[in-house]
């Protein structure tokens, strides 16, 4: 089942709560993927939720729970992950529409990792070369790169260099999240 608490903690001009399953992290991403949530959100073993986030959740079919009972049923699920994760950070992000040439410059202008960059250009250019993203965002830490584009279709592209491809719909527009490594 999935668990989500009252969001109470401020940080960045809203209230965040958390949101867990007690049953597999598989869940927890499907459930997360259907409310919109980006798989670069995972923090180990939740996602922090705002209150729209929330309310989404609980809407899914969520229980509210208290913080209390959400740390127990997590630890008695033996999904709790106390490791302290990378944190992600910003190295791109588009002010509009970008092309997939103006995508693929901004991944080399970008990531550190040339491995990281080779493999996302790879992929990219495995889509339609008409692609155009609405919006893109790049991040990475010491162990992984990801790009997001935010689409109006499926980029119909080859994902078997990349290590998790997160294909899904969010107000009516297809979000793609593109990840090399461990996130």
């Amino acid at each position: 089942m999935i668990l989500v608490d009252t969001p109470r903690w401020h940080w960045r001009d809203q209230l965040w709560g958390h949101m867990v399953s007690d049953v597999s992290l598989q869940e927890l991403h499907q459930f997360a993927r259907q409310i919109g949530k980006r798989r670069i959100g995972f923090q180990g073993d939740h996602y922090d939720v705002n209150q729209k986030e929330h309310q989404l959740a609980i809407e899914a079919g969520a229980k509210a729970v208290g913080s209390r009972e959400l740390v127990r049923s997590l630890r008695d699920s033996g999904l709790r992950n106390r490791t302290n994760r990378p944190t992600w950070s910003v190295v791109y992000e588009s002010t509009g529409s970008q092309t997939q040439s103006e995508l693929v410059e901004a991944i080399y202008r970008s990531i550190s990792s040339e491995d990281h960059r080779t493999r996302l250009h790879h992929a990219l250019l495995s889509a339609n070369p008409h692609l155009e993203a609405l919006s893109a965002l790049i991040v990475e830490h010491e162990e992984a790169s990801a790009v997001v584009l935010k689409l109006r279709e499926d980029p119909c592209l080859d994902s078997v260099d990349l290590d998790l491809f997160v294909n899904s719909e969010s107000d009516g527009l297809r979000v793609v999240e593109l990840i090399i490594g461990d996130c």
